[in-house]
């Protein structure tokens, strides 16, 4: 089997990483979506402090929706469609220098193949646990800021794991993901279009995905934070 989109993706967390853009907000609301060829992928999600912490130094939850769609060849052209939930625990820490959260959850989603596929270990419904780091520098190279994430899945042993560099104009962009039956690299480009420094923020991002077994193609994808 050798799917052509991001399955650990369904995962969702890792669209993009939860730190409180701005020290004011008491909750963020993240929305966004991301396509390839044969791929495509959308969430919205919320995360709030729990009682007697904040965003940023404290215990927080966070919950998310998703809907992702790929295809791949099996013995044929295999088209799949996951639509899921995900509820995680996190707690978020740091100083001036550096900020950092981790996060356990589970995933409940539901996975329909057309035509079936019964070799595919995401097919039908199913509940996994998982894990979730990410670490930010704010001055890490040039005054650029590092923001890294690391992913992993219990039962599809799927990982993802994501760095970029924000601040300038452009930033680079570099994410690779996997599973027991495929690896990708995506190499692209992060511009922040909105920042109003109130909590609301939209980003661009595009680039290129290479996946083993495949051809290079584009992928473009947008990201939304509402601070309230």
């Amino acid at each position: 089997m050798k799917p052509v989109a991001i399955i650990c993706l369904g995962a969702a967390l890792a669209a993009g990483s939860t730190f409180n853009p701005a020290a004011a907000a008491d909750a963020l609301v993240l929305a966004g979506a991301e396509g390839a060829r044969n791929a495509g992928y959308a969430y919205l999600g919320y995360l709030a402090p729990l009682p007697g912490s904040a965003l940023g130094k404290g215990w927080v939850h966070r919950e998310w929706l998703d809907a992702l769609q790929y295809s791949y060849d099996a013995s044929e052209q295999i088209t799949a469609r996951s639509p899921g939930f995900s509820g995680a625990i996190g707690y978020q820490g740091g100083d001036a220098s550096a900020a950092w959260a981790g996060y356990l959850g589970l995933r409940f989603a539901d996975t329909g193949l057309s035509p079936d596929d019964p070799g595919n270990v995401n097919r039908g419904f199913r509940t996994r646990v998982q894990t979730q780091f990410e670490y930010r520098v704010p001055r890490a190279v040039a005054g650029a800021e590092f923001d890294g994430l690391a992913q992993w899945e219990f039962g599809s042993r799927s990982w993802y794991a994501r760095m970029r560099l924000n601040g300038w104009k452009f930033g680079p962009e570099l994410v690779v993901k996997g599973s027991p039956d495929y690896s990708a690299v995506q190499i692209g480009v992060t511009t922040r279009i909105y920042d109003n420094r109130a909590g609301d923020a939209l980003t661009l991002k595009g680039g290129v995905t290479r996946q083993s077994g495949d051809s290079t193609g584009p992928y473009l994808g947008l990201e939304w934070v509402r601070g309230f």
